[in-house]
């Protein structure tokens, strides 16, 4: 019965990869635009394309006092230029069908485009303006901050995304990392437009660049509008993005902070630690890891927290590296008066784990989810492009995506049982909780060190 299972899994992973992956890794063509890095896969199924562009710098280059000024880059691109102000400019991409849109992490930033084959000439033309002439009015920033000290503003409502915020610079604290790439409300006011054309300069001039293309062949006449009028050709010489730190050691107690906030009636739990270089070597064994605590209705979080006791509707789990860094990681949440058992549910089912109790029937359970479930992530083309940005952004080879079933087929207990005992070590845990004040006091009863923040040391 299980072999017929996984047969019938890896025939869902054949037939759900997208026509370009079914080809195999020879199907992946790289071109040389004038020194240009063009990565591309050949589609003739529809008269579309997508388009993404990877810068080799993100946030990590805003300066003090300014961070979020890539990731503002980025999504005002389209604020305006000499020759058209917003409306315009979004009337004429609208016309031609294109969906476009930019993002900065702390690692590199990217700019997607997408559309109809037969409008590309004007649609990238348009693109390659915004680049080249992007003049960021002042009344365009001074409403993106708005809307941006708002949406911060507004996450006292959503404690589930305040936790996973406060959780990141919490658990990263001491690292490159820990600071928002999209910068704090303090960041957001000190930020002009003369900083913003100096950035996107920057970005144009000083930062090496890649582009990704899923499209029919046709579309590839593009190339001396990106060549000339985007102005990106020669790459040789121009800066990537590497970061070093000192490593960080595991701890011999978890690290407790109480992130409060007003009348809560919940408390979101948040758990995880920094990875070193060296501690996400080995992706599919931490997807696997990830899978098997909290990757649905049947992970051992799950069935624990939920099921056997009714402490909450959902928990999850990742563990996973860029390129320089990785972080890992369980949220969750309960009723206050539950907060500590818990904790406590948590601690055990991770000190279980990583004792080695685990049966055999649980790791093919996990293995067989995961295998069924990966190919549906490239289902879209853009998100196969972006795997691909990704794993040449690490340094990894593409042969990943289409070798990942196998690799996690020759996974076992044993490689599960020493992933736990080195990624959710207990002790080595920030663990971060969302809630009330008073909740200081219940956590005290267990922990004897108990680090208090406001919520708003995180907007």
């Amino acid at each position: 019965m299980l072999k017929k299972l996984k047969l019938l899994l890896l025939s869902c992973f054949l037939v759900s990869l997208p026509a370009q992956a079914k080809l195999g890794i020879d199907s992946i063509v790289k071109l040389d635009w004038n020194g240009l890095e063009v990565v591309w896969l050949q589609d003739e199924r529809f008269p579309t394309y997508n388009m993404q562009i990877y810068f080799g710098d993100g946030a990590l280059s805003d300066p003090k006092g300014k961070k979020g000024l890539s990731s503002a880059v980025m999504s005002l691109l389209d604020a305006g230029t000499r020759r058209y102000d917003q409306k315009a400019i979004a009337e004429n991409l609208e016309f031609f069908g294109a969906q476009y849109g930019g993002d900065s992490n702390h690692e590199y930033s990217s700019f997607t485009i997408a559309g109809l084959v037969k409008d590309r000439t004007p649609t990238i033309k348009m693109i390659c303006h915004l680049f080249k002439d992007a003049s960021f009015p002042k009344k365009e920033i001074k409403k993106a901050r708005v809307r941006a000290v708002n949406g911060l503003k507004n996450m006292i409502n959503s404690h589930g995304q305040l936790a996973s915020r406060a959780f990141r610079e919490l658990s990263l604290k001491g690292t490159p990392f820990s600071y928002p790439a999209s910068g704090k409300i303090k960041d957001l006011g000190r930020i002009r437009q003369k900083d913003l054309k100096k950035k996107l300069d920057y970005l144009n001039k000083k930062v090496s660049k890649r582009i990704y293309i899923t499209s029919p062949k046709e579309f590839l006449d593009i190339k001396h509008i990106v060549n000339e009028e985007c102005g990106w050709k020669d790459q040789k010489g121009l800066y990537t993005r590497t970061t070093d730190y000192q490593p960080r050691k595991n701890k011999n107690s978890p690290k407790i902070v109480l992130v409060t906030v007003p009348k809560a009636n919940q408390a979101q739990v948040r758990v995880g630690k920094f990875l070193n270089k060296g501690d996400f070597s080995n992706p599919a064994l931490l997807k696997l890891l990830s899978e098997y605590l909290g990757g649905g209705f049947t992970s051992k979080l799950f069935q624990e927290i939920r099921v056997k006791r009714g402490l909450s509707y959902s928990a999850w789990a990742y563990a996973a590296g860029q390129k320089d860094y990785g972080r890992s990681g369980i949220g969750t949440f309960t009723k206050n008066k539950t907060l500590i058992e818990l904790l406590e549910v948590i601690e055990k089912t991770l000190g279980e784990v990583a004792g080695g109790k685990i049966e055999n029937k649980e790791v093919e359970r996990a293995k067989g989810s995961l295998a069924g479930s990966y190919p549906f992530q490239f289902e879209l083309n853009a998100a196969f492009l972006g795997q691909l940005l990704y794993l040449d952004h690490v340094g990894r080879s593409y042969s990943e995506v289409f070798e990942f079933p196998k690799q996690v087929s020759n996974l076992g207990k044993e490689n599960l049982v020493n992933a736990a005992k080195s990624i959710f070590d207990w002790n080595a845990q920030t663990i971060v909780i969302v809630g009330p004040k008073k909740l200081l006091k219940v956590l005290k009863k267990k922990f004897p060190r108990v680090e208090m923040k406001s919520y708003k040391n995180f907007l």
